[in-house]
């Protein structure tokens, strides 16, 4: 039996089906996930979107100050000069930009340098990596395509 808090469950219950589609967690069991997910919510860096009962998207982010911790799995320095996308799904570009937008908000900007762990990786196996500017260029193509699909 786990120990987490029902509001915690409930949540992670809708997005489980999304979280799931990850490669990386496509043949944990429920408990593992819960657990590890566990981690970005208590930090405060997890974005997600429930809609109708149904989860629409899930980003989860860490932080961190030297760039061989992007390998550490519970690594958390807000500090830091990296920031890491671990795991992003939604159902659409729109949903996407904005988790983006929530956890931009929430942790004061992004930091110099982004890694987005997307599994399409550079040829010596390392994550894409972009300095912020870059990353706001694709950031803002897609926060301007769910501004303009919103309204």
């Amino acid at each position: 039996m786990n120990s987490h808090a029902p509001e915690y469950l409930d949540t992670m219950r809708k997005l489980l089906g999304l979280i799931r589609q990850t490669e990386k967690f496509s043949y944990w069991d429920k408990d593992a996930i819960l657990d590890w997910m566990a981690y970005f919510w208590n930090k405060g860096t997890i974005s997600y979107r429930i809609e109708d009962g149904v989860g629409k998207g899930v980003c989860t982010v860490k932080f961190f100050s030297r760039l061989e911790q992007f390998l550490e799995p519970f690594v958390h320095e807000p500090l830091g000069n990296f920031v890491m996308i671990e795991m992003l799904v939604s159902d659409s570009q729109a949903t996407s930009a904005l988790l983006f937008d929530e956890l931009c908000d929430r942790w004061g900007g992004w930091r110099p340098v982004v890694i987005w762990d997307r599994g399409n990786r550079t040829e010596k196996g390392s994550p894409r990596m972009f300095r912020w500017k870059e990353f706001q260029k694709i950031a803002r193509r897609m926060t301007n395509y769910a501004r303009n699909s919103v309204n």
